[in-house]
């Protein structure tokens, strides 16, 4: 029997004009028949329109102009996914115990101008990627840290290492090997058997970070390794932020592991079958597709003499990006 990859989840109608009342102790079992409870949600009209179903009438609640929360909290996460940090330091907490953010002004005219653009998330992402605020350099000001240290008026971007996802899609996508394939079951970076399908794939590619298997159980180690690495969580619990560690076992897997091992081998193929024997155009190619920026003069100087006129060294030459801070940090 094949699974489908999509599943489609459809409202039980009978089932949602059953009626709710108040659990005793939370017990379904124990339902207060006296204390009917009907649907309902904070600071909206008193009358719901329920015509189109719950779902419907949620949404509506949920995006409608006098609810601006949930535009905050969209465009919230969205800041940290680029910065690392939410205007909002505790993204899952808009309360009074969550503090106040940090640039409150910023906030509401982000979430105003996500409003705006229909809650459009691509849009978003282009407004916040081509702002002078993402585009700063990450390097320190002795001057601005007497004065603003915690970076609070983003007079720098923050320095920040990619999240597990990234590094697995940056090692893959420089080697030339990523498969960019949306959908489908998850799989074990160990042998690259879908969790689903487990029989080998005869794709050259690799998947998306995003479909590496996860979770937890008692009597086996589900995580693997890397995500275990680069601090991926295994779900037991909401993370509305990941720890962002710098490890002994970040460095060993970006040198000693077969990952590893197998994307250097596929960059350098990748290299050589662009430029041919010309190393220099080669070195200047890697930098630029992993480090996504061109090699300086003593970078260049540095790899010529490492490579000697051998073109078989740009294995270890793709080792050596593979490696530097830059590969795994944003600046």
């Amino acid at each position: 029997m094949t699974l489908p990859v999509f599943w489609t989840v459809e409202v039980d109608r009978k089932k949602e004009l059953e009626k709710s009342y108040i659990l005793t102790s939370g017990d379904p079992a124990r339902p207060q028949k006296r204390n009917e409870v009907g649907p309902g949600w904070p600071f909206t009209t008193p009358k719901i329109d329920f015509r189109n179903g719950r779902i419907e009438a949620f949404t509506q609640w949920l995006t409608a102009p006098e609810n601006p929360l949930f535009a905050r909290v969209a465009v919230n996460r969205l800041w940290q996914w680029h910065f690392g940090e939410g205007l909002q330091k505790t993204p899952n907490d808009f309360g009074k115990l969550g503090g106040s953010p940090s640039n409150p002004e910023l906030l509401d005219w982000l979430a105003s101008e996500f409003v705006k653009q229909n809650f459009s998330m691509k849009a978003m992402h282009r407004l916040i990627v081509t702002s002078g605020a993402y585009r700063r350099t990450s390097e320190e000001r002795e001057a601005n840290l007497k004065i603003d240290p915690g970076n609070t008026h983003l007079w720098r971007f923050p320095l920040r290492r990619l999240d597990a996802e990234t590094v697995w899609d940056s090692i893959f996508g420089s080697a030339g090997s990523l498969d960019l394939t949306i959908g489908g079951p998850s799989f074990d970076p160990k042998d690259g058997l879908s969790v689903l399908a487990p029989r080998p794939s005869s794709s050259p590619l690799v998947r998306r970070g995003a479909y590496i298997i996860r979770g937890y159980a008692n009597n086996r180690d589900v995580m693997p390794s890397f995500l275990q690495a680069f601090d991926a969580d295994d779900g037991r619990a909401p993370c509305p932020i990941r720890t962002h560690t710098v490890t002994a076992p970040q460095a060993l897997f970006l040198m000693n592991s077969d990952v590893i091992e197998k994307a250097t081998t596929k960059f350098a193929e990748r290299l050589k079958k662009a430029v041919g024997e010309d190393l220099k155009a080669a070195v200047d190619l890697g930098y630029r597709t992993a480090i996504a920026r061109p090699s300086s003069e003593s970078e260049m100087n540095r790899a010529l003499a490492y490579l000697g006129n051998d073109a078989a060294r740009l294995t270890g030459f793709a080792w050596l990006l593979f490696n530097l801070d830059e590969f795994v940090f944003v600046r």
